[in-house]
């Protein structure tokens, strides 16, 4: 009920509208009980008169009409009122869920993956409509006037009070194994339904690598066994509830079962009066409505409870450590003191110390999975770090609001992402306010100028959805790009240039050269000639700093430093001999 509370927190600007809803529902439900107290007022003066006039029966029949008009109507309003504070509730929790995200380590988001914050952000709110827009305010009203009519029930006679509720017992039992089994059955359902949003956003995400790669098969075969997992556990929960639901569907609403019976025996025994029999079995009958929804409702409450658990787990996430407000900023150097960070238990980042000076390049470098694009991501504060400090103008990050950080630094990834617009919008995304020559300007800077004049529309040419129109090279110009018009006073490129050719890196690499005038560029290379000049080069190795100072000092003293250097030179030969033996 917990969970069921605190969303009732997030519907609190709008819970007006869900009392009016709730107030007008039951007085729908009391309308369409009147018809059938009328339809006893006529059995009852027939019986007892032997006859009814016309004007007596036309009368009657406007009350019923009348009766079920307002049943509908005011459920209509009922049902806008709620409808209106459900979508407005689920707008705000949208916002409130879409604020919190921009407030979670920005790596446990990717680790999550996106199939799941697709299903908390659509699917799991959504959910909520169903509790805010019709649970709570019909389910209230159809609770409270089967308690009145038994109230009254019991006030006319004790005995068919008793037997109106004989259904309630045996409808309640086989709904309560019902949800047990629902309960048992949701969370392996549920996780499947997970896995499968994943696998189907990887799927097509990943269609371009499939079909070049022909893992058409092997790819399928996943995306159709997390389907085939899926469709297994929806049966297996359906199959376990179809008999229990069967039961209480028929019996629950079925509040005549004895009363019919065992009512006419006490009739005809003298011990029950007709008009009293009449009158218990009209109004026993008009409970069919408000039972049968209820029977619709109940088992919404494990399902709704499951999802509102998981979009609390959500809203709990522990957030990055920022600040409200922004400290005084001395300078630009990026400093890492005594910086120790572990990834899920696992220590990835150990005791690691650097200054990347302002006016300066600093570059790292080390093996795959040497923590290279680990520190990159800490800088721009992707995660909290378990131990030390990381402080930019001397002010450790979390003190600053992740936007003033983020206003500091220019960080281009290895991972590519361009949205589905112009080239031109996607480079003006680091300076909304940007003009269509500066745009031009920095993509000249970037080399990519070039290529975009020849695309069909130039600038104005759609680059597809994550830029699957353009090659990776040509994404990361864009890209770097992007970060350079920003103009920010640090500069993070987390191997930027790793999709691009030799003869455009050294472009891109030309271009890099002149913007860092008074900025700080710290660069995670993968191709260490393009870093020999560095005024500070970090050699990583499982982790930790293992030596840091310029090219030739590495040479000289670090032989992890010479292992790579080799490895790099091999490298580049063996692609000039590919090249001779091409053009040979």
């Amino acid at each position: 009920m917990g969970a069921f509370k605190r969303i009732l927190v997030y519907a609190e600007e709008y819970k007006n509208k869900i009392y009016l809803a709730a107030f007008l529902i039951f007085l729908s439900v009391i309308m369409g009980i009147i018809p059938y107290l009328i339809t006893n007022d006529i059995i009852v003066n027939f019986m007892t008169n032997g006859e009814i006039s016309l004007g007596y029966l036309m009368l009657m029949s406007c009350g019923v009409v009348v009766s079920l008009f307002l049943q509908s109507f005011l459920y209509f309003r009922g049902l806008s009122a709620s409808h209106k504070a459900a979508f407005d509730t689920l707008m705000g929790i949208r916002v409130r869920f879409a604020d919190k995200m921009t407030k979670l380590p920005l790596g446990d988001i990717t680790a999550k993956g996106t199939g799941s914050y697709k299903k908390n952000f659509v699917d799991d709110i959504e959910a909520i409509e169903a509790l805010i827009a019709h649970f709570i305010p019909e389910g209230i009203p159809y609770v409270i006037v089967p308690i009145i009519v038994f109230i009254i029930l019991f006030a006319i006679d004790w005995r068919l009070a008793l037997l109106a509720m004989a259904s309630i017992p045996v409808g309640t039992m086989a709904m309560a194994i019902m949800l047990k089994t629902g309960k048992s059955r949701m969370r392996a359902y549920y996780q499947s339904a997970q896995k499968m949003n994943s696998i189907i956003v990887e799927y097509v995400s990943g269609m371009e690598v499939i079909k070049i790669f022909n893992r058409t098969a092997k790819s399928f075969e996943k995306y159709t066994s997390s389907v085939e997992n899926y469709k297994k556990y929806t049966l297996a929960w359906v199959k376990d509830s179809w008999t229990y639901m069967a039961i209480y569907g028929a019996v629950l609403p079925c509040t005549v079962i004895l009363l019919l019976p065992v009512g006419t025996l006490f009739y005809i025994n003298g011990t029950l009066s007709l008009p009293t029999f009449v009158f218990s079995l009209m109004l026993t009958m008009s409970l069919s409505l408000p039972l049968v929804r209820l029977v619709e409702f109940f088992p919404l409450i494990p399902i709704l409870s499951y999802k509102i658990e998981q979009l609390e787990n959500t809203f709990s996430g522990e957030e990055l450590k920022t600040a409200a407000t922004s400290a005084v900023v001395d300078g630009h150097d990026v400093a890492f003191h005594n910086v120790t960070f572990a990834y899920n238990q696992q220590e990835v980042i150990k005791d690691v110390s650097f200054v990347a000076k302002e006016n300066n390049v600093t570059a790292i470098v080390g093996e795959s999975g040497s923590g290279k694009s680990t520190l990159a991501r800490l800088l721009v504060h992707y995660w909290d770090v378990k131990e030390g400090q990381i402080s930019v103008g001397g002010v450790n990050i979390n003190q600053l609001p992740f936007a003033k950080l983020m206003d500091l630094i220019s960080y281009v990834s290895q991972d590519t992402f361009l949205f589905n617009d112009s080239i031109m919008e996607n480079i003006r995304i680091g300076k909304p306010d940007a003009t269509d020559e500066e745009i031009i300007e920095v993509a000249k800077l970037a080399r990519c100028h070039d290529f975009i004049v020849k695309m069909p529309d130039g600038y104005h040419t759609k680059v597809g959805d994550s830029g699957n129109k353009l090659s990776g090279g040509e994404k990361q110009r864009i890209t770097i790009a992007r970060a350079i018009i920003k103009n920010a006073p640090i500069i993070v490129l987390d191997e930027a240039t790793a999709a691009t050719d030799l003869e455009n890196e050294d472009k891109i690499q030309e271009a890099l050269n002149k913007l860092i005038v008074g900025k700080t560029l710290i660069v995670i290379a993968h191709r260490l000639s393009t870093i020999v000049e560095a005024d500070n080069i970090i050699v990583m190795k499982a982790g930790q700093v293992v030596m840091q100072g310029s090219h030739q000092q590495l040479l000289e003293k670090s032989a992890e430093y010479q292992t790579l250097w080799n490895a790099h030179i091999q490298s580049v030969n063996w692609d000039i001999v590919v090249k001779e033996e091409q053009n040979a």
